[in-house]
């Protein structure tokens, strides 16, 4: 096969310790790159990068051999390159295990970081699935057609700078914490046409408080967690259904009328509107609140 991937072990004289590189070399025609990451432990930072030398995926790591396996492997069917980075802990067989073994111990992962970026041309679908550890995903100026992430005990942050929104329209945004926390920013620049949330025991906080002229529907489902919304002014059209239970906690923004039970409009509500937020979430033990964001 044509297209080729490098791997390379260099030893840093200044912090003494392994490096883990891979990339993919663009020598085969494809436009989309799937990647799929699955952690056991580690902290990762994730960043497009425009002009990575022709490459469309560099991989950059600092991993505890001792502990953890680290591997990479891809195929091409079509127009998509399937790469694959697997960071599994030698006494986890299993993401599922590496939950268990999480609440047990410290956070002892300053030797197990990696940096992964990936260029500006390329089309993206990504899936990564974090245990434990912390992640800073940096989306802007990407070209991201899917984002699928799931959090164990894990840290995560997913942010788009200031005016730099995701290049082409998202089809799925898809999030799910189990008992870790996850923050967005900005999160109306990913030009998503559906968000999903699905949170177990943790927080999440998703920031769509500016406007951004396209349909969104927003799918939460809260277990005994806490999902916090940040939604733009009320210039926006915005329609909420709710299913909650007796146990569980909802605040609402106001200026919201509700016109059917557990079914709430704002002032500018119009089922034809080009720019209509709907949100459905269904709430068991935890708690939602929708706030704007200024």
């Amino acid at each position: 096969m044509i297209l080729s991937v490098t791997s390379v072990l260099i030893f840093s004289v200044a912090f003494g310790q392994l490096k883990k590189f891979y990339s993919l070399n663009d020598e085969v025609a494809f436009d989309t790159v799937a990647f799929s990451l699955h952690a056991t432990s580690g902290n990762c930072f994730v960043k497009s990068t425009p002009d990575l030398a022709e490459s469309p995926l560099v991989i950059y790591g600092n991993p505890d051999l001792d502990k953890i396996n680290p591997s990479f492997k891809f195929q091409i069917q079509k127009n998509t390159c399937r790469a694959q980075l697997d960071l599994q802990e030698f006494r986890s067989s299993s993401f599922g295990d590496g939950l268990v073994f999480a609440m047990l111990r410290s956070s002892e992962e300053e030797n197990n970081y990696w940096k992964i970026h990936f260029d500006d041309k390329k089309i993206y679908r990504l899936d990564l699935n974090y245990g434990v550890g912390n992640a800073d995903i940096d989306l802007s100026n990407s070209s991201i057609k899917s984002f699928k992430l799931k959090s164990g005990t894990a840290d995560i942050n997913v942010d788009y700078g200031k005016d730099r929104p995701n290049k082409i329209e998202m089809d799925t945004f898809k999030v799910q914490v189990d008992m870790g926390t996850f923050t967005s920013s900005h999160l109306e620049l990913a030009r998503a046409k559906h968000i999903i949330a699905n949170v177990g025991f943790g927080r999440a906080l998703l920031d769509l408080g500016k406007a951004n002229n396209q349909r969104c529907q927003v799918k939460a489902s809260v277990g005994a967690g806490n999902l916090d919304i940040l939604i733009p002014d009320k210039n926006v059209p915005i329609i909420i259904y709710l299913k909650e239970s007796p146990l569980c906690g909802v605040k609402l923004a106001p200026g919201f009328e509700q016109v059917e039970k557990n079914v709430y409009v704002n002032m500018a509500y119009s089922s034809k509107a080009q720019d209509l937020l709907t949100f459905n979430v269904d709430v068991a033990l935890g708690s939602v609140s929708f706030n704007y964001k200024n």
